[in-house]
């Protein structure tokens, strides 16, 4: 065999070595940590080993990337002379790199002090989602539509969030109803009550001393009077979002179907027209009263 098919050969046989151990250690990496993730009780850990996971796996990339080339003669030559023009090699690393390091320094100080978690729900840029992954570069939020929104670590740690999950699941949501000015108030009220009492999802956070006193445990507080409507805002408490949210849906439609056997009207916008001539001969006496349109 000429010594130069030896030569090749030999790099190559050292190239698949390497790309073996690196699959192997990887593969082995992946199963420990998999095995820890299970474990995992809290929010806490599962970020912890997850953000973990991702950086060994980075590292063993980055790793068998330098041994590869090490062990190719004409890229180890073609290294060594790039580094020895150090300033430039410098200044190079530092533009190119400079997103790439904020974004791994960003992912550090998510995981050290933890404004979120994996599995916590949060709202950034109007959008709410799980945090289902955080890697060295970016973050991933899987959003209510099961889209992945993926936010450079950087960006996602210098944005304002809402955190629901941090210290307590349990959420509030507000259901919006209205009714019309004709509509009996009383018994309006005693129907969003009643069916939003009836939902096995709602929570009663209400106190010894406040079940003594009677305070009912839906409130239905009378938010406004606006465009001949009504208005209220209830606020519901569950588990968590989700169950907050698909419990608000299921309340105001079992609401809707109620008003309507009971023949509680749900009040739309109403607006006021004019006759033009009518604005100074009758000092802007209105036409009549109608229903704006949907």
């Amino acid at each position: 065999m000429p010594l130069s098919e030896f030569i090749d050969y030999h790099i190559l046989l050292n190239i698949v070595t390497v790309l073996l151990v690196a699959v192997l250690v990887s593969t082995i990496a992946r199963r420990i940590f998999a095995v820890h993730l299970k474990k995992a009780m809290n929010s806490e850990r599962r970020t912890g080993i997850t953000f973990l996971s991702n950086a060994v796996r980075a590292t063993i990339i980055i790793m068998a990337m330098l041994a590869i080339i090490y062990t190719i003669p004409s890229l180890r030559s073609l290294a060594v002379g790039v580094f020895a023009g150090a300033s430039v090699l410098a200044a190079f690393l530092g533009f190119a790199s400079q997103k790439a390091f904020s974004n791994i320094v960003s992912g550090v100080f998510i995981v050290v002090f933890k404004p979120f978690r994996v599995d916590d729900i949060i709202k950034i840029r109007g959008e709410i989602g799980t945090i289902e992954d955080i890697t060295l570069r970016h973050t991933v939020i899987r959003a209510l539509e099961n889209k992945r929104l993926i936010y450079p670590n950087s960006v996602i740690d210098s944005e304002p969030i809402i955190n629901w999950t941090i210290r307590d699941e349990k959420a509030q949501k507000f259901m919006f109803i209205s009714i019309g000015f004709e509509a009996d108030l009383d018994q309006a009220v005693t129907i969003i009550r009643e069916e939003a009492t009836k939902h096995p999802d709602l929570l009663d956070l209400r106190t010894d001393a406040e079940k003594s006193d009677g305070k009912p445990l839906v409130e239905v507080p009378v938010l406004d009077f606006k465009d001949a409507l009504v208005n209220f805002r209830v606020p519901l408490w569950a588990q968590d979002l989700p169950t907050a949210m698909n419990m608000t849906w299921d309340v105001q439609r079992a609401i809707k179907l109620r008003f309507d056997r009971e023949g509680i009207p749900m009040g739309r916008p109403s607006q006021v027209n004019y006759r033009g001539s009518d604005l100074g001969a009758s000092a802007g006496a209105p036409e009549k009263l109608v229903p704006a349109a949907d």
